[in-house]
């Protein structure tokens, strides 16, 4: 009932007739088993066959199995999620040999960010799985990976580009592609989707999220994670966890968006999430009413990742302000006993860590004094199983002991036991004990094939919005026009981010849109370019055009994250271009939230009267030198926009004939070229625009300031220099303003309290 076959990968494949394919490497030391007829891996290596290694057996009844023969340290490596592994190569190296050897098995694959190929990371993948497999007990590397739109795999919009399609069936499509490709290259959980709202338009991390509107977030989330988990037959039946499945783990639980004056909780200057409008269960409802509520086989999201932020309120209601990792209230009272949810929650990286590199928010958690075990400890007594980051189980069994002398020896043998068998769960869910191993040609002809890149550019095409068409500047067209795409210069500024600090980044030139890509559907013409020099062509130069394609990238600000400046004074973040200095009307004097005080006062993070620290303030003059050129030339001007999140469009609308934007390209994970094609589709008029703003665009930084930050859908809205409001799920097309299904069925209240309140 059973054959057996070699490969040219070295492992071998099992099949059983009527039941589970298996492979192995036969110099692991694991045999084949053979009971009833059936091919069974021996991994724990007695010669019997035990009820985790029976894949006739519910994939509980195996984790549980397993759980209870592990020892506290193998535990404990299971609790570790490893640190982004960006270098590798075709074998395991020192590194990943010594936290292996401590029974890490949670690894962190993030080539895709480092630009190594997919070949290396397929081969990589069975060396790692070669490697364990001759450990005790077999488990296998659970390998995951961030979001890597178009970096070795189809080039889907992000889940922002995804929202402006306001179509979840689009995408769920899009999670099965991407589940399946990940797969090909060995992964098996996805540390996606995020699903926090973007409830204010400053926030760094907008364009992850699949919008403001806490409905459509909720359905896009409900059917992407469906997408991912189930498996699907050839006729697209659901036949729920499967070879083509990935764990779904959703994040940031309870929503990491509300951070005040829009700052990152990366950074302890965005440590502090608030809620001026009492509006924290709202952003919860992609995860109760969407993650938690599928409507697939799988059921729920398999895993939750917690927020960095730390939800201030000033009466404890909702509960102790610490970073949601040693949350009590937002991990054990909400998510465990209200909403009882049993998968695995872990930790966002680096909550751990020790001196200015650990961002667990928390004045005692904060205190250098405090070990990771501690920090481990605290965690683990909220509800957490995992540890974001960790790539040294040493820390958990400093964690172990240190709770052994606080709660008892009982106690934490009992919750190193539950979280043994929570993260288990999601290897065998997977298949990942049975199937474990690539063939690494078919894994390399499947992952980003072409039919796949069609179908993300389909979606990418889907989900540009157009918001400005005067006098029928984008039409539907088969002529090929001559068009001047004018190079950008960006100008030399300092950034700062949480992964590589301060730095300044030197004056360039680039082309937001791709110029190969544009020469597919235009004769192009530019400028020249030296270095950081442009050399502008003249208007007698530019005779014969047909239009002015703008490309530009969204107001950009050298401290999105921290708001503070090098000074370390509070700055606000900005949404122009132009110098934006916070003296309005709605600019707080005295901040919701801040750190208590030596004389028991509370520090005040107002950034009222201080000027924005911004990047690429000469982005818009180009915008209007180049809109100004073609009212000379009588030639239309538009703009494409990469934008990754709400934007001020005041500054240059009235003076251009089109808009055109796209979400799908501004991800922090990278993915561009397929929205470069797919806005130069839409301006050519090959394609007709259909996308809906997924979130509101501000009048202007009045506005900004006057939204509250835990409140979706709560600005006046820009009005253009035509009548139309640049309002959530405002889009045009040919005909006019979209007015379709979609339309009516999310432009209607926004829905502020969940369906599901839990227990």
């Amino acid at each position: 009932m059973w054959k057996e076959k070699k490969t040219a990968y070295n492992f071998n494949v099992v099949e059983n007739e009527g039941g589970k394919t298996l492979t192995y490497c036969p110099e692991s030391g694991v045999k084949i088993i053979e009971q009833d007829g059936f091919a069974f891996k021996d991994l724990a290596k007695t010669g019997k066959l035990l009820p985790y290694e029976d894949w006739r057996l519910p994939a509980e009844e195996r984790a549980d199995d397993l759980a209870r023969r592990l020892s506290v340290e193998q535990v404990a490596g299971l609790m570790c999620f490893s640190a982004h592994q960006f270098k590798i190569d075709k074998d395991v190296n020192d590194e990943q040999k010594a936290f292996l050897d401590k029974h890490l098995r949670s690894v962190l694959n993030s080539c895709g960010m480092g630009g190594i190929g997919d070949d290396v990371q397929i081969a990589w993948s069975n060396a790692m799985q070669r490697y364990v497999e001759a450990k005790d007990f077999g488990i296998p590397c659970y390998f995951a990976s961030d979001p890597r739109n178009g970096q070795g795999v189809a080039d889907w919009p992000g889940n922002l580009g995804l929202a402006a399609t306001f179509d979840p069936e689009l995408a769920k499509e899009s999670a099965k592609c991407q589940s399946r490709e990940l797969r090909d290259i060995g992964v098996a959980c996805f540390l996606a989707p995020q699903v926090d709202i973007s409830s204010d338009p400053r926030w760094f991390r907008n364009s992850g999220t699949f919008g403001e509107d806490p409905a459509l977030s909720r359905d896009m989330v409900r059917a992407f994670c469906d997408g991912l988990q189930s498996t699907y037959g050839p006729n697209g039946e659901d036949l729920g966890w499967g070879k083509d499945s990935l764990t779904a783990m959703a994040k940031h639980w309870t929503g990491e968006g509300a951070s005040e004056g829009g700052r990152e909780g990366h950074l302890e200057g965005g440590k502090y999430a608030v809620y001026p409008n009492n509006n924290f269960e709202a952003l919860m409802i992609p995860f109760v009413d969407g993650a938690f509520s599928l409507d697939g086989k799988t059921g729920t999201a398999a895993a939750i990742m917690s927020s960095y932020t730390a939800s201030y309120s000033e009466d404890g209601s909702l509960g102790e302000v610490v970073g949601s990792s040693y949350s009590e209230y937002k991990i054990k009272k909400l998510l465990r006993e209200r909403y009882g949810f049993k998968g695995v929650v872990c930790t966002d990286w680096m909550v751990l860590n020790e001196g200015d590199r650990c961002n667990g928010w928390g004045e005692h958690i904060e205190d250098k004094s405090v070990t990771p075990g501690e920090r481990a400890f605290l965690a683990i007594m909220a509800g957490v199983d995992q540890m974001g980051g960790c790539s040294n189980p040493q820390v958990l069994m400093d964690a172990y002991k240190f709770g052994c002398e606080k709660v008892g020896k009982e106690v934490m043998d009992e919750a190193f036991a539950v979280s043994a068998q929570r993260l288990l769960l999601g290897y065998f869910l997977t298949g990942l004990f049975e199937d474990p191993y690539l063939d690494e040609a078919a894994a390399l002809a499947d992952v980003n094939s072409e039919d796949k890149q069609a179908a993300a550019l389909a979606a990418q095409v889907k989900a540009v919005v157009m918001l400005k068409n005067e006098n029928n500047a984008i039409k539907k067209s088969t002529k090929r026009m001559k068009v001047y795409v004018p190079a950008l210069f960006e100008e030399e500024h300092k950034a700062f981010n949480h992964v590589w600090g301060l730095q300044t980044v030197e004056a360039k030139v680039s082309y937001p849109i791709s110029l190969e890509t544009c020469e597919k559907y235009f004769d192009v013409v530019t400028d020249k370019v030296d270095g950081a020099n442009i050399t502008r062509l003249t208007a007698d130069e530019l005779k014969g055009i047909d239009m002015i394609l703008i490309p530009a990238k969204e107001p950009g600000n050298s401290f999105p994250q921290d708001g503070r400046n090098e000074d370390k004074e509070w700055i606000p973040i900005t949404r122009q271009y132009r110098p934006y200095t916070a003296d309005g009307p709605y600019v707080r004097k005295v901040s919701i939230a801040g750190n208590k005080l030596p004389d028991g006062g509370k520090e005040n993070r107002s950034y009222f009267g201080h000027t924005a620290v911004t990047t690429n303030t000469q982005t818009l003059d180009q915008i209007l030198e180049m809109a100004a050129l073609a009212k000379k030339l009588n030639v239309p001007s538009v703009v494409a926009m990469f934008t990754g999140a709400p934007m001020c469009f005041y500054e240059f609308e009235k003076d251009v004939d089109a808009i055109v934007t796209t979400f799908c390209g501004a991800s922090i994970y990278g993915g561009a070229n397929t929205s470069s094609e797919a806005l130069a589709r839409i301006i050519a008029g090959v394609d007709e625009p259909s996308g809906l703003l997924p979130m509101q665009m501000p009048k202007d930084m009045d506005d900004v300031e006057r939204q509250a930050e835990d409140t979706p859908r709560d600005m006046e809205c820009y009005t253009d220099s035509v009548g139309h409001k640049y309002d959530f799920a405002y889009g045009l097309n040919y005909s006019g303003v979209i007015n379709d299904e979609r339309v009516k069925k999310y432009a209607v209240p926004v829905v502020l309290k969940p369906a599901n309140m839990g227990k």
